[in-house]
């Protein structure tokens, strides 16, 4: 890839949103309202170009559905592109390969061409969606769409999460409609709440441009008659029914939550039973649960493969040479640190609870806030040996906290 459009390419989200600022975003656009932002030519270019794209498709192994072709939101069928050939060890495992010339004359005959998830393909996508997850505190999933004429990929629509559009390459003219049903769920019928006759806003997306779309807002997107790449950064919050499955499992220690339905019982027992599964309810019902959810949310989400072979695999776990190297702090989510009452420093993530000597908290303070260090700047924050550093990095390694960055060869 080309290196100059890879160190253009917005690697955080502070960068996407320019001009706006991310507390701009999150307090007056986030989950509320639509957005579009003009941008300039060549902005995202480097996070997927074209060349990128060709290479995905020749040397991933790619099926249906991650893979897919829409035309005139139709999925135009599989077998027309993708042919499987059986294994020789395993008869029965299908192994999918991509038919070129068959699946480009489908593109040129309008299909939209669409990979799910190119974040855990693509590693300028991976990056910027890595700070995206930090910065929001949800799951991101990144999915690029690419046409050619005139055709759309699917017909006007909502998503059940909220997307960022950034445009790559080419232009598409978009239509949004604000939502007919506040919130809609995934399960929500559409026919019963159809969209809006005219639409909130419409124009063009151009290179560099960006465009934010809250759940449940009704949109399309057409093509030109030339080609267009854009990525769709799905933005997964959770919702009130997340929480409140949450916090049903939280009653589990309640008798009466535990106990069958009694569905043979008097009109007094079954009022007695719901009075005591309100009680529950409300015993444990409190004005900081929503901030425990949070919490167990951040706390419990699980990092990215991460992998740094062949040095991770040997039994020093990092390089020989120091200044090879780079660490890479691969928590998902901001964490906090207290201290016990023994004096260690006490931290959850990862669904697990890791405590460290107190001498630790200023490599531990460095690499949670710039989340990419080298060693020697790790052992200067906190005074200590560079042997014992190295030993505390094997560590955190093998806990999956950091992983090792080795640097190119020169």
């Amino acid at each position: 890839m080309n290196s100059g459009l890879r160190n253009s390419s917005p690697k955080t989200l502070a960068e996407v949103l320019t001009p706006f600022s991310v507390g701009e975003f999150t307090q007056k656009y986030f989950g509320k309202r639509f957005f579009h932002s003009p941008g300039t030519p060549g902005r995202f270019a480097g996070l997927l170009p074209w060349s990128d794209l060709n290479q995905l498709l020749r040397h991933t192994r790619l099926d249906v559905p991650r893979l897919r072709l829409m035309q005139e939101g139709k999925a135009v069928p599989p077998e027309s592109f993708i042919t499987y050939q059986a294994s020789r060890r395993r008869p029965d495992l299908r192994v999918p390969r991509l038919r070129s010339a068959s699946l480009t004359k489908h593109l040129r005959d309008g299909a939209t061409l669409i990979v799910d998830a190119v974040d855990e393909l693509c590693q300028p996508v991976t990056e910027l969606a890595e700070d995206m997850e930090c910065a929001l505190r949800t799951r991101i999933q990144v999915n690029m769409y690419a046409g050619w004429r005139r055709s759309h990929g699917f017909d006007l629509h909502w998503d059940d999460h909220d997307v960022l559009i950034l445009q790559v390459s080419g232009r598409k003219h978009w239509k949004v409609y604000p939502m007919s049903r506040a919130h809609p769920l995934p399960q929500d019928n559409t026919r019963k709440f159809p969209p809006p006759d005219a639409p909130l806003w419409e124009g063009l997306l151009d290179d560099g441009s960006m465009l934010y779309i809250p759940r449940g807002w009704w949109h399309v997107a057409l093509p030109l008659d030339e080609p267009t790449l854009h990525l769709t950064v799905g933005l997964h919050n959770r919702n009130g029914t997340d929480l409140l499955s949450w916090f049903g499992e939280r009653l589990h220690e309640c008798a009466a939550v535990r106990q069958d339905v009694p569905r043979f019982a008097s009109e007094e027992e079954k009022a007695e039973w719901l009075g005591r599964l309100r009680d529950a309810f409300l015993d444990a019902w409190h004005p900081g649960l929503l901030d425990e959810y949070l919490t167990h949310l951040d706390t419990r989400s699980q990092p990215r493969p991460a992998f740094a072979l062949p040095w991770a695999a040997t039994p020093d776990g990092l390089p020989p040479d120091d200044s090879t190297f780079d660490v890479k702090w691969v928590v998902p989510r901001p964490v906090e640190m207290a201290r016990g009452e023994d004096g260690a420093i006490q931290m959850i993530c990862l669904g697990r609870r890791f405590r460290f000597d107190p001498a630790a908290r200023p490599l531990l303070d460095l690499l949670t806030a710039a989340r990419v260090c080298s060693l020697n700047q790790l052992a200067q924050s906190a005074d200590l040996d560079r042997n014992i550093v190295r030993t505390f990095l094997r560590e955190l390694a093998d806990a999956g906290l950091v992983t090792i960055l080795c640097h190119p060869p020169q």
